[in-house]
């Protein structure tokens, strides 16, 4: 790099980030992961790291509306081959516009970082007036934009048809606010509530109301809790057996749905095909000090010496009901893989009700807010197995979410239900699908 100016090597990160994921439609997580992360990032210090993936995340989730503020403040639209100096933009209008850092220093390094490169270097004064204008129309701007989606065209059209226009605005105002953090307590919400700064939700689990770093906080170190959104608790609650009995969970990783069991008393088998995330899930437990078999697995190809009392299968999906917290989702799926992935779980759901006794419990569920992942599939099993019978979710199983009981006896939730009209961003969920079957 030419310049040593204080923050540059932090923004080129971010806009490195940035054009990863918009471009080439790279997991945000994978590339900010501590160990395996992308060599630029890892080469920041972990306060630097942070701004970088605080900076990236907000281009995404605001990006609609940066676009839309820069098409107000361009008099042309930048060359679409010019990528490098359109996420550039991208990132300094994140923080001029959405973060509290310095207008000035936001601009200057922008306008250093597209001057540098040879690609961009003939934008340096078109970008400098376009960014100190935006600063001083800051207010006016973001007033006119700020009813623009903040979903790709592909994911409002597809919400739109699934649940109507309303629910689809919904959806978007909710997924354009950062999300609180939600914990799973062993014991005593309230006492957690209080002591950590935070409230107790209707489902039970405890939401933070501050951004203190989770493995400094009282409780963490001694596995008191661990961290869950509130609609991924769900699907764990509706084993409803006797203990000890043997339950089998499928796609486990990163565990949280893994704890709740074995915290319930269950004998847990958790069933992953990835060795690494096995490894993160036993990490987790040992610090909760809970227990449950571990088996790196292909579902397709596992065949387990004996069958289960319950099953439950958090299948891979599109994580579209996650966009809250991983905004990269928006930009990095599609509508052809929405369906190949509806394919993969109704195999998954084909294959593994076998590894289950007659009359034992079947759960089926993923974080997807896309019919075609959930009540289609639901309706398709339904049709398809007459090994299974729909045990319809009753409401007294979701406390404060039974609106989210849908005809099918299965449940929906979507991001924003569980609102907070004094506070939006105290309120929301994951969006998320589960049903429950018996095996004849």
């Amino acid at each position: 790099m030419k310049h040593k100016k204080a923050g540059l090597e932090t923004r080129l990160v971010a806009t490195l980030l940035l054009t990863r994921v918009m471009d080439d439609a790279r997991n945000l997580d994978a590339l900010c992961d501590r160990q395996h992360g992308l060599s630029q990032f890892l080469k920041l210090d972990t306060r630097d790291q942070g701004l970088a993936r605080a900076i990236t995340v907000t281009a995404l989730r605001k990006h609609n509306q940066i676009e839309a503020v820069l098409k107000q403040l361009m008099d042309r639209a930048p060359p679409k081959r010019a990528r490098f100096l359109i996420h550039s933009l991208h990132v300094a209008a994140s923080q001029i516009l959405f973060l509290d850092a310095p207008d000035s220093a936001a601009v200057d390094l922008a306008v250093t970082a597209i001057g540098d490169d040879e690609r961009t270097s003939r934008f340096r004064g078109m970008s400098n007036a376009v960014l100190r204008r935006m600063v001083r129309e800051k207010e006016s701007v973001l007033q006119k934009t700020n009813t623009t989606s903040s979903l790709p065209r592909w994911m409002e059209k597809t919400l739109r048809k699934d649940y109507g226009k309303d629910k689809a605005e919904n959806v978007s105002k909710l997924t354009s606010l950062e999300p609180m953090v939600d914990l799973t307590v062993k014991s005593d919400p309230h006492y957690w509530a209080d002591k950590l700064g935070g409230f107790v939700l209707p489902t039970g689990s405890v939401r933070l109301t501050n951004t203190n770093a989770i493995n400094r906080l009282e409780g963490y170190d001694s596995g008191d809790w661990w961290v869950q959104d509130a609609a991924a608790t769900l699907p764990a609650q509706l084993i409803t057996i006797d203990k000890p009995a043997k339950v089998l969970e499928l796609c486990a990783a990163p565990g949280g749905k893994t704890a709740q069991l074995a915290h319930a008393g269950y004998t847990v088998t958790a069933v992953d095909i990835s060795k690494p995330r096995l490894d993160r899930l036993q990490q987790n437990l040992d610090r909760l000090n809970l227990n449950a078999k571990l088996i790196e697995a292909d579902i397709m190809t596992f065949n387990p010496d004996e069958k289960f009392d319950a099953i439950l299968l958090d299948a891979p999906c599109s994580s579209t009901g996650t966009i809250r917290r991983h905004p990269d989702v928006l930009w990095t799926r599609s509508t052809e893989e929405i369906t190949t992935l509806a394919k993969l779980q109704f195999a998954l759901i084909e294959k593994s009700k076998n590894f289950l006794k007659s009359g034992g419990i079947f759960v089926f569920s993923n974080c997807s807010m896309l019919k075609e992942e959930g009540e289609n599939l639901l309706a398709k099993a339904i049709k398809q197995f007459d090994d299974l019978k729909i045990d319809p979710i009753k409401s007294e199983e979701v406390n404060g979410l039974e609106e989210c009981i849908n005809g099918q006896g299965a449940l929906r939730t979507l991001p924003f239900h569980l609102s907070n009209q004094e506070n939006p961003a105290f309120g929301g969920l994951d969006g998320f699908f589960a049903c429950r079957f018996i095996k004849r």
